[in-house]
C-alpha cells in the first residue's frame, strides 16, 4: 500500500534517484535542492526584511508562535550538518516569509543527518527541473509530474496547466496506470470539469499539447506514454 507522504527521508529519495549520497549532498549545499527537518512547538518569528532610507535591511516582525511542522535549512546548516554530523540551528526558511528565526530565551535547535527529509513538492520540483524518473535517469519519454499535475514534463517537453487541464492529464494518467489508456474525450472533459467539451480549447494555450496527448481522430484521447 503507498502512503501519501508530504515528506521523505534522505534514504527513500537515494533510492528513488539511484544517486549517491554525496550527490544530494552536492546539490544541497549549493542550494540547488533544499533539505528540511520537522520541528514541534518551536518559538519561531516569522517576518520579512525592509529597507530603510539610507539602504539599511532591517527585520520586521510579521508573526510569532509556536510552530510545528516541516522548515526548510540554508545551505550553509546543511554544510555543517553533513560535515559535523550535527549542527544547532537558528535561522530557517519559509516559503512565506523573508526570514524565519528562534524567538525569545530558547536554545539554537539541535539537527543531525537522521532529521534532514525532502519534501514532496520539492521533491517534485527538483524531478520537473532535471528531468528525472523515479530510476534517477533523464528521459525524454519519462512521464514526471508534480502532485496536482499543474506541471508535467513528457517526451522531452514540460507543461505548465491551469486546474482544468491538470485535470484532463490526471484523468488520462490515472487510466493508463489502470490499463485502459485510451478514452473517450467528451467524459475525459466532463469529468474533469470542463465546460467545454472539445480537448482542443482546452489545451489552445498550449501549442505543443499534442506532444502530450494523443488522439485516435475518433473522439478518444490517451497520454502519449509507453
Amino acid at each position: 500500500m503507498d502512503i501519501e507522504k508530504a515528506y521523505f527521508s534522505v534514504e527513500e529519495i537515494l533510492k528513488r534517484w539511484s544517486i549517491p549520497e554525496e550527490d544530494l549532498v552536492y546539490l544541497a549545499e549549493n542550494d540547488e535542492l533544499r533539505l528540511s527537518i520537522r520541528v514541534y512547538g518551536l518559538p519561531l518569528e516569522f517576518g520579512e526584511f525592509a529597507e530603510d532610507g539610507s539602504g539599511r535591511v532591517h527585520r520586521i516582525p510579521t508573526e510569532r508562535y509556536c510552530y510545528s511542522g516541516l522548515l526548510d535549512l540554508h545551505a550553509s546548516d546543511v554544510f555543517r550538518i553533513y560535515r559535523a554530523g550535527e549542527a544547532y540551528l537558528s535561522e530557517f526558511r519559509e516559503g512565506q516569509s523573508d526570514y524565519v528565526t528562534l524567538w525569545g530565551a530558547v536554545d539554537a535547535h539541535y539537527a543531525v543527518i537522521g532529521d534532514l527529509v525532502l519534501r514532496r513538492d520539492e521533491r517534485d520540483r527538483f524531478e520537473l527541473k532535471a528531468g528525472f524518473s523515479s530510476g534517477g535517469q533523464p528521459e525524454d519519454r519519462a512521464f514526471i509530474a508534480s502532485h496536482d499535475y499543474s506541471e508535467v514534463r513528457c517526451n522531452g517537453c514540460r507543461f505548465q496547466f491551469g486546474p482544468i487541464q491538470a485535470a484532463v492529464v490526471r484523468v488520462l494518467h490515472d487510466r493508463a496506470l489502470a490499463g485502459q489508456p485510451w478514452q473517450n474525450g467528451k467524459l475525459i472533459l466532463s469529468e474533469a470539469g470542463s465546460k467545454s467539451l472539445r480537448m482542443a480549447d482546452v489545451f489552445k494555450s498550449k501549442s505543443n499539447w499534442r506532444a502530450l496527448i494523443q488522439s485516435d481522430r475518433r473522439g478518444n484521447y490517451r497520454l502519449g506514454i509507453d
